[in-house]
C-alpha cells in the first residue's frame, strides 16, 4: 500500500513541464520587473573591474618612479598592501551598484549575499596583512643576517608564524561572531576540552613545543654556533618547532630535543667567531722555577697572535696551574680565529707540532703517571 502513496506522489511529466513553464514565467517577469537593477549591478560590476586594472597600471608606474631601489622596505610595504586595498575598494563598489538589486530578492537570500560580501572583505583584509607581515619577516631576516645582529632567524621565523596564525585566527572567529552569529564560547569551550586531551597525550610534544619557546626567549645560542650538551657536542645548523640538529666534529647530523636543551646545561664553546681551546701541559717535577718561567715563554710565543692578531678580549692566558701528583702542570686557554671543525684540527695539528720541537729544543721534559716505590730493610 505504501508503495502506491509514494508511486501517486511522483509528478508526471506534464506537472514537470508545467512547473519549468511557471519557473520561466517567473524569470522572464522578474527580469522585465528590475532590469534597471539588473542592468545597474552589471554595468557597476564591469566598471568596478576596469577601474581596478586601470588603478593597478597606474599604481604600478607610480610606484617605480617614486621608489628606484627594488630593496626598499617602503616599496615592498605598499606593493604588499595595494592589492588587497584595490581589490576591497572593488568590492565595496560592486556591492554599492548592486545594492537595488540585493533588495529585490528576498530577505533572507538578501542577507545571506550582504554576509558574504561582508566575509570577502574580512578575508581581504587578512590577505594584505599576511603580506605585509611577509615584508615585515623579510626585512628582518635580513638583518638578522648581519653578524653582529642579536636577532636570530629562528626568532624571525617564529614570530612571523605566530603572527600569521592569530591574524588568521582573529579573522575566522571575527567572521563567525560578528557575521554569521556563530556561538563562538561553546566551540572554544569545545576546543580547550580537545586541547587538554591532545596535550595529555602528546606530552613530550608539547614540551619540546615549550623548550623551542624558551631557547628563543632565552637565547643561550644562535644557529651556527657551537654548543656541548650532555654527551653531544656540535654547531647547531637548524632549531626547530620540536628538536634541534647539531652537526659534530665528524659530520653526523646529531638531533636533540628541544626540552632536553633547556633541562641539561649548555655549554658555548665560541664567541664571535672564536673558538675556545684548553691545553694542559704537565713537566717533570725535576723542572726548575726558571725552566717553568721558560716554558710559559716559549707557550707566549707561539700563541700570541696565533694566525692573526689577538682581540684584546681573546688573548692567550697561560699560567702554572697546579702541582700535581706526578707533574707540575702548565695551563693554556687561547682562542682559535674560526669557527670551522676543519679549520680547527689543522690549528691543533700545528700547534702541537710547535710546541713539542720548542720544548724538546729547549730540554723541558714532559711528565707521565710515574710511581717512585721506596723500599727499607729492618736492621
Amino acid at each position: 500500500m505504501n508503495y502506491f502513496v509514494l508511486a501517486s506522489k511522483i509528478p508526471t511529466q506534464k506537472e514537470v513541464i508545467d512547473h519549468i513553464k511557471e519557473e520561466l514565467l517567473h524569470s522572464d517577469n522578474y527580469f522585465s520587473t528590475y532590469q534597471p537593477e539588473i542592468l545597474r549591478a552589471l554595468l557597476g560590476t564591469a566598471l568596478s573591474v576596469c577601474l581596478y586594472f586601470l588603478f593597478t597600471t597606474l599604481f604600478h608606474r607610480l610606484l617605480n618612479r617614486y621608489f628606484r631601489p627594488s630593496n626598499n622596505w617602503k616599496k615592498q610595504m605598499t606593493e604588499a598592501l595595494y592589492p588587497a586595498f584595490g581589490v576591497l575598494l572593488t568590492a565595496v563598489a560592486i556591492l554599492l551598484f548592486s545594492l537595488p538589486l540585493i533588495r529585490t530578492f528576498e530577505e533572507t537570500a538578501a542577507a545571506l549575499i550582504v554576509k558574504l560580501f561582508y566575509t570577502f572583505f574580512s578575508l581581504t583584509a587578512a590577505w594584505g596583512l599576511l603580506r605585509s607581515v611577509n615584508v615585515i619577516d623579510g626585512n628582518i631576516r635580513h638583518l638578522a643576517e648581519k653578524r653582529d645582529n642579536a636577532l636570530d632567524n629562528l626568532t624571525v621565523g617564529i614570530i612571523g608564524s605566530v603572527l600569521k596564525a592569530v591574524i588568521i585566527l582573529t579573522v575566522f572567529l571575527f567572521i563567525g561572531q560578528n557575521i554569521f552569529d556563530i556561538n563562538i564560547s561553546a566551540l572554544l569551550a569545545s576546543a580547550g576540552v580537545i586541547g587538554l586531551a591532545f596535550a595529555l597525550a602528546a606530552k613530550d610534544t608539547v614540551s619540546n613545543f615549550f623548550g623551542t619557546l624558551v631557547i628563543v626567549a632565552d637565547a643561550p645560542f644562535r644557529i651556527g654556533d657551537r654548543i656541548e650538551c650532555d654527551s653531544v657536542c656540535g654547531i647547531v645548523s637548524e632549531v626547530g618547532m620540536r628538536s634541534s640538529r647539531i652537526i659534530t666534529d665528524d659530520g653526523t647530523r646529531c638531533t636533540v630535543p628541544n626540552s632536553l636543551l633547556t633541562n641539561a646545561a649548555v655549554f658555548q664553546r665560541n664567541r664571535k667567531g672564536h673558538l675556545k681551546r684548553v691545553i694542559d701541559l704537565t713537566l717533570v717535577y725535576e723542572t726548575t722555577a726558571e725552566q717553568m718561567v721558560q716554558a710559559i715563554d716559549i707557550l707566549h710565543h707561539i700563541m700570541d697572535d696565533f694566525h692573526g692578531p689577538d682581540h684584546p678580549d681573546f688573548r692567550p692566558r697561560i699560567y702554572f696551574s697546579s702541582l700535581g701528583s706526578y707533574s707540575l702542570n702548565i695551563r693554556a686557554i687561547l682562542f682559535f680565529k674560526t669557527e670551522s671543525f676543519e679549520e680547527e684540527e689543522k690549528l691543533v695539528n700545528e700547534l702541537n707540532f710547535l710546541i713539542l720541537k720548542n720544548f724538546n729544543e729547549a730540554g723541558l721534559k714532559f711528565a707521565y703517571p710515574t710511581q717512585m716505590l721506596y723500599i727499607s730493610q729492618s736492621p
